[in-house]
């Protein structure tokens, strides 16, 4: 969602809960990577610290925690996210990290995904948990964003559908499962000056 009252400017909240500053610090390379197809800010500066923040994240997580199973259920963190509160955080853009081990209904556990909500808005949950490097974290942020601005759309041609519609290019925007080989193609676009294909950036440009 864009607001007409800043020149279209998308404005994404950031909510940090993470101890390391590494973590927020990989987001700036996200940040910069969307920052070349969209015009936008962020709410707090990336690895920074911010208490509210932070605080507020570790709320959502204790909320959310299942003790059978010692990890964070992602659907009941963004419920208690968007309607737990006294603030109507739909029609929003926002983008919440975790270190947290994830699990959703269907999954043992998962890196966090994107969903978007019944105003317009669109919600990131990632979690640091079974990340191994900064690089990674980077990768995984700038792919979630993509799919925030309408990266790989369905129905485009060279895309699949595999957890939702992924780009089959060599691209951020490219689906990987397996921990290792997240890693390598994060690897492979790391000398890239565009970790986004044509058509992706194409996309990215167009999204209003």
């Amino acid at each position: 969602m864009l607001d007409s009252e800043t020149n279209l400017m998308a404005f994404i909240n950031l909510y940090d809960g993470t101890e390391d500053q590494k973590y927020g610090r990989a987001l700036r390379r996200a940040f910069t990577e969307i920052r070349k197809y969209q015009d936008l800010s962020v709410s707090t500066t990336p690895g920074g610290i911010h208490i509210p923040s932070y605080s507020f994240v570790k709320n959502l997580e204790s909320r959310a925690h299942n003790p059978e199973r010692n990890q964070v259920h992602l659907s009941r963190l963004l419920n208690g996210f968007l309607y737990n509160s006294n603030k109507d955080r739909r029609g929003q853009l926002s983008f919440i990290l975790t270190e947290s081990d994830l699990y959703d209904n269907g999954l043992n556990w998962c890196f966090g995904k994107l969903t978007p909500d019944t105003k317009g808005g669109a919600h990131i949950i990632m979690s640091t948990n079974h990340v191994n490097s900064s690089r990674t974290l980077a990768h995984l942020a700038t792919h979630e964003f993509g799919h925030m601005f309408s990266a790989a759309s369905r129905g485009r041609s060279n895309t699949e559908e595999n957890l939702g519609s992924h780009c089959t290019n060599l691209c951020v925007m490219q689906q990987q499962v397996e921990v290792s080989d997240m890693d390598d193609l994060a690897m492979r676009l790391k000398s890239r000056d565009d970790k986004f294909c044509y058509q992706c950036q194409d996309e990215l440009r167009r999204y209003r």
